[in-house]
């Protein structure tokens, strides 16, 4: 056995040693970013590159909306391979609901911030118009189902005092319809990180309205919830408890803000666990994300995840955000990472040929049901 596949065996031990146990075999993906802009355009990226920005040659480089011929391939994978219920692959697709409006808050002189749903973004991009439509009939067909993640993957509040201070690389970004800070850091896409805890207030008001455009769109209420960055403030939970939220996805630490960005409170969770308000938390125990290291075997290390997740009692629940399945920008990336994903689910189903696939709200209903 390559030694990072016995790394990545010995480590999913380590992650599922505690927490409820289950005794079915559900498997969980757990997909992060769809709705959300990142880089409009391969034009852009040469801007970025031009400009001699950090971080071109990751997920500013290949993340974007995902295309119609995208999800068209992503979606024919899923609904080739069944789990042992007869049902297809189910993609836990964590959504943000809207971006910001870059002309009205440029026609505010940076002053005040307007967002767009992600539906209308949907508009505005080239190969993307029947977004929607091709969302909902993948709900239809039991393969991708929409979960809450937020209004936005966006520090308003840094953002704007970035462009209010004009800061010249946030503002050459902004030109091309990107929040990127230039940098080779996530600074703005911690939504829910604050540098005041009165801004707790705000994301308060921002979850109330994200979700009310999720129920608005799908025609559901959303019964879990993903924080961007896994970062969140915990007084933000007897808020998501009171908004429908049974159940947030999450790693095995949540970064609790303290008021530095960067420096946050480690605040340790376990599958299953239950809070005093109710809230309980579902642990990502497996990764499958091709393009952050296209030199890792990828394949292979979360197959011994997902074997170590099953040893250990619990559901196997891959981490796999959007960027893995996205070729709008540079085809050879979602073409590379489907490839990967189809020989996934062929491993799964060799090994593991009484494994049912699910999705992270189906899984809560089980969870409960259980009791």
């Amino acid at each position: 056995m390559k030694l990072e596949i016995l790394k990545a065996f010995i480590n999913g031990i380590r992650i599922n040693f505690h927490g409820k146990k289950i005794g079915t075999k559900f498997i969980i993906f757990e997909s992060d970013d769809w709705g959300a802009i990142r880089t409009p355009s391969k034009e852009a990226v040469e801007a970025f590159y031009n400009e001699g920005f950090e971080n071109t040659r990751g997920i500013y480089h290949l993340d974007s909306l995902a295309s119609e011929e995208d999800l068209a391939c992503l979606f024919e994978v899923l609904y080739r391979h069944k789990g042992a219920d007869g049902n297809p692959v189910r993609f836990t697709a964590n959504a943000i609901m809207a971006n910001p409006d870059f002309n009205k808050i440029e026609d505010s002189g940076f002053t005040e911030y307007y967002y767009e749903s992600f539906t209308e973004t949907f508009k505005r991009y080239p190969k993307h118009a029947n977004n929607l439509l091709i969302w909902k009939e993948g709900i239809k067909n039991g393969i991708f189902q929409p979960q809450f993640h937020g209004r936005e993957h966006l520090n308003i509040k840094r953002w704007l005092k970035a462009l209010q201070a004009g800061d010249k690389n946030v503002h050459f970004c902004f030109k091309w319809n990107s929040t990127y800070s230039g940098k080779n850091d996530y600074s703005f896409m911690e939504a829910f990180d604050w540098d005041r805890p009165e801004d707790v207030n705000d994301h308060i008001n921002i979850l109330k309205d994200g979700i009310k455009i999720f129920e608005e769109t799908f025609g559901y209420k959303s019964k879990t919830f993903i924080a961007p960055c896994y970062t969140w403030d915990t007084k933000l939970e007897s808020e998501l408890i009171e908004l429908g939220i049974d159940w947030i996805q999450g790693v095995r630490f949540q970064f609790a803000p303290t008021g530095n960005f960067g420096q946050y409170h480690r605040i340790k969770h376990s599958f299953g666990e239950k809070n005093s308000l109710g809230i309980r938390f579902n642990i990502r125990n497996c990764a499958f994300e091709p393009t952050s290291n296209p030199n890792r075997d990828w394949v292979n290390t979360c197959l011994a995840q997902i074997n170590a997740a099953f040893l250990m009692g619990k559901p196997a629940v891959i981490s796999t955000h959007r960027i893995n399945y996205i070729g709008f920008i540079e085809q050879q990336n979602r073409n590379q990472g489907i490839r990967n994903l189809n020989a996934l689910l062929s491993g799964i189903k060799k090994y593991w040929p009484d494994a049912i696939f699910i999705s992270t709200d189906q899984l809560g209903n089980y969870i409960n049901d259980e009791r």
